[in-house]
């Protein structure tokens, strides 16, 4: 009883010291923690803990005379921590719920007024993982020549995804071949997933009732392919990166350095999201948890969205380490939720 008392009392400075330290970005005191806890344990008391604290490495001190500021282990404890009670509070999802407008008509709108939300809403940079293809209905694909062997594919999923992509076909077909191609993947394929788009064709080139139109079967397999596979790159939405210009602690020149290479180079945190499908739930990184270089000064917070029961991407914050976890958790699991139900809404 006495040592679970103990460990409570500690967590419970360890999250001042959190609170404090991301509300000033400064260092944390002993006296500051006691003013924080209403004057109620001594400043003695506080400094023992503190020193554990350290001890377990839990927190530090920058300098010599200064106060402490969290670990990424310490940041680590509390997390895990607060993630255990979290619980979205009704009146959360109505506030971020009445900021979707409803004339969002596609795919791309929604991931900007939810990648605005995450802005507004923590002040930090938003991460929005596209919907991987594979995962999405045909709706209708238009197929128009660019020169020998050479197409451009216009494909339309539900809901409402448009997406360009360059075929580059075995063999030269001319226009009316083209269009035969084109309906003919419309015509047999419809509101069939994406990813079984494939094997669905080969089926039909299988059934000898495919008769004089394997040829154009054979094309059309080709080209749903080729799609499929220039898919398995998921794109990043990526925003709010002048959120990283406010925080003292990214005033660094090699800081900078490594936010500009992020930027600019999307695929560590690609990776990373596409290595977290098909889980749903929250993930959370903190500072060198992030095992890229370019990554290890920051936080990254990330949730799954779905559609038809099948998480299709994922959203996600990215900031400092000195981040408002407990409003970070509770956004981002919110909207997680908010944009599987407008997905799903937009597809019905």
């Amino acid at each position: 009883m006495a040592e679970r008392k103990r460990d409570d009392r500690n967590l419970l400075v360890l999250t001042h010291i959190i609170r404090l330290y991301v509300s000033t970005a400064a260092p944390v005191s002993s006296k500051a923690v006691v003013e924080r806890m209403g004057n109620t344990v001594s400043s003695a008391t506080v400094r023992n803990v503190m020193a554990e604290l350290e001890e377990k490495g839990l927190i530090e001190q920058p300098h010599t005379s200064a106060g402490r500021i969290p670990t990424d282990r310490g940041y680590r404890k509390y997390v895990d921590h607060i993630k255990e009670r979290l619980r979205t509070e009704k009146r959360t999802v109505e506030h971020l719920a009445k900021q979707y407008s409803e004339c969002i008509q596609t795919i791309q709108e929604l991931i900007s007024e939810t990648s605005m939300i995450i802005n507004k809403e923590l002040r930090h940079a938003s991460l929005i993982m596209l919907p991987t293809i594979g995962n999405l209905y045909l709706k209708k694909l238009e197929l128009i020549k660019i020169r020998a062997q050479n197409i451009m594919g216009v494909l339309v999923t539900v809901p409402n995804v448009v997406r360009n992509y360059i075929i580059t076909l075995d063999r030269d077909v001319d226009n009316g071949e083209l269009e035969k191609v084109a309906n003919y993947i419309n015509d047999k394929c419809e509101k069939r997933e994406m990813a079984g788009i494939p094997s669905y064709l080969e089926s039909l080139i299988a059934d000898e009732e495919a008769g004089e139109m394997i040829k154009t079967a054979a094309t059309a397999l080709e080209v749903m392919r080729n799609i499929v596979r220039q898919n398995a790159e998921n794109e990043i939405f990526f925003d709010g990166v002048n959120f990283f210009g406010q925080e003292p602690e990214f005033g660094h020149p090699e800081i900078v350095r490594r936010l500009l290479r992020i930027v600019a180079d999307k695929k560590e945190i690609a990776r990373l999201m596409r290595e977290e499908l098909p889980y749903r739930g929250v993930k959370i990184y903190i500072g060198r948890e992030n095992h890229a270089d370019e990554l290890m000064d920051f936080s990254l917070i990330t949730s799954g969205y779905d559609l038809g029961g099948n998480t299709v991407g994922r959203i996600g914050v990215i900031g400092p380490t000195r981040m408002d976890y407990d409003n970070a958790l509770t956004v981002i699991d919110c909207l997680s939720g908010l944009i599987s139900s407008k997905l799903e809404e937009m597809n019905g």
